[in-house]
């Protein structure tokens, strides 16, 4: 048998040539070789895999100092920080400025660029906040005249007419951002070899999206930045973005819009309702910014199954850490003649180590804003409009994000609740709790140290729209005043038979 199989083995490469040595061929014979031969080895096919399709979902929030990014996988678990690595020193490597400014050969620069030529100007200096400026154009009620003077001004400076507006910076610092967060993430190690599909959440104010005009221009804006921004990622940096703004001011796009707006407190609530703490009940947000506070009251029900928040109040004040910046830089213009945003950034990042003149300046300006009309306003419309008598407030959980969450006197004045409410037989003064909002398992910082609380909006924009929608905003929030139950006394000839 074994003679059997070599004599077979031995056939078989006699047959197909193995048993033969190889030879180099000729010259003369590579040119003697028929051409379908050659041609049959040149032209074989080449199969490229298709790329993997990958879909991302990019939260930002775009604030009125700076812009935060975070970003998720669809069907990966995790949400993770865009870092941007610029060495800012009054910006964190997490957070694009949201600035811009003429340079010195007459271009427009926007984010980190512009704050790089603005760091060491006077404080102030640049196209700043014109987020409220935008806001402010189509609402009186958030208008800030300072911010609104300064934009004119320095526009009319640097040689800018008015058809140059804070709606137009808008598009394009917001398409500026969106292309440098697709380059970054896009080189990737992970998505260098696949096709990157990618959707941006951009937050917006609850009042804003309830108020039809602002939300509208808002809008408009979003889609005029999504047009810009298709342009500029294929076109590269060489492109007149000024010029080509009002190209496209009036052109309308084919394609279905990857831009959406997502309300700012529901947003930054979507981290509460995955987290073990959550609770039925009141709650509120106070988020306060650079420029704007936004503050939203929501009642939580059935926490742990078919979750719904209905929103009683919100609204975005023009009043933010700006006010405390301007507090403290002319406390050190009364020591020195100038004061640049870095010497501001060094006071607000060591809080702790300011003056006791500064430390009371700063309550009392909380405090200030606290008792405000706008303030008391908008708790006053949640218990009028929504939940009915004072007892259903003496348990409410306040969150704090943003910028001012740490500064030190915030959790003392926010405790107190808008109006004066006692418990207890001894009629105990309440007091709320106030707390960071809690952080997710699954908050991904990329080793920024970046502190949950200002990236909670991000955080929350990370998640697809139809998960956001377990939600009521005030003007549908019905009134959920518990009805009196009414004790009817027994009839007479009930109580005594006859």
């Amino acid at each position: 048998m074994t003679k059997l199989l070599r004599g077979f083995s031995k056939w078989f490469k006699k047959v197909i040539g193995l048993d033969e040595p190889r030879q180099e061929a000729s010259p003369a014979a590579e040119e003697a070789r028929p051409p379908q031969a050659v041609i049959s080895e040149t032209k074989t096919p080449f199969i490229r895999k298709k790329k993997e399709k990958v879909n991302i979902q990019v939260g930002l929030d775009f604030g009125t100092s700076a812009t935060k990014i975070m970003y998720s996988q669809l069907g990966r678990r995790g949400t993770k920080i865009v870092k941007f690595g610029h060495t800012l020193s009054n910006y964190p490597s997490f957070c694009v400025p949201s600035v811009a400014a003429i340079n010195d050969r007459g271009r427009l620069i926007l984010g980190v660029e512009a704050a790089k030529y603005l760091q060491n100007k006077i404080w102030d200096d640049g196209f700043q906040r014109f987020k409220v400026i935008v806001a402010g154009n189509h609402d009186h009620n958030f208008r800030d005249p300072v911010s609104d003077e300064q934009f004119h001004h320095y526009r009319q400076t640097h040689g800018l007419d008015g058809t140059f507006t804070a709606e137009k910076l808008t598009a394009l610092y917001l398409a500026h951002v969106m292309k440098e967060t697709r380059n970054i993430i896009s080189n990737y190690p992970e998505y260098r070899d696949v096709d990157v599909d990618m959707a941006f959440n951009i937050c917006m104010p609850i009042d804003h999206i309830q108020n039809s005009t602002v939300k509208d221009e808002f809008e408009k804006i979003f889609l005029f930045a999504e047009k810009i921004e298709e342009l500029w990622s294929s076109q590269g940096n060489a492109l007149d973005i000024i010029g080509t703004s009002y190209d496209l001011e009036n052109k309308t796009r084919k394609q279905e819009t990857r831009v959406y707006s997502v309300p700012e407190a529901v947003a930054s609530f979507a981290s509460y309702l995955v987290s073990l703490r959550r609770q039925e009940g009141l709650h509120a947000l106070i988020d306060m910014g650079a420029g704007t506070t936004d503050i939203s009251i929501c009642n939580l029900q059935n926490p742990y199954d078919q979750s719904m928040s209905y929103w009683y109040a919100a609204r975005n004040i023009p009043y933010g850490t700006i006010g405390i910046e301007r507090l403290i830089a002319d406390q050190l213009r009364m020591q020195k003649s100038a004061c640049t945003s870095h010497d501001i950034f060094n006071c607000l990042k060591n809080i702790s180590h300011n003056t006791d003149e500064i430390q009371r300046k700063i309550h009392r300006e909380l405090k200030q804003f606290k008792q405000s009309r706008e303030y008391y306003q908008t708790w006053g419309s949640a218990f009028h409009y929504h939940l009915k008598g004072t007892s259903h407030w003496e348990r409410v959980e306040i969150f704090l994000i943003g910028g001012g969450a740490n500064l030190s006197a915030a959790k003392d004045v926010f405790s107190e609740p808008w109006i004066k409410l006692t418990e207890g037989d001894y009629g105990r003064l309440v007091r709320y709790a106030v707390s960071p909002l809690p952080t997710p398992d699954d908050f991904d910082d990329a080793g920024t140290g970046a502190p949950f609380g200002r990236m909670a909006v991000a955080y929350g924009l990370t998640k697809p729209i139809p998960v956001l929608q377990e939600y009521k905003l005030p003007n549908d929030a019905p009134d959920q005043t518990p009805i009196p139950i009414r004790r009817e006394l027994p009839d007479r000839d009930d109580l005594y038979p006859k």
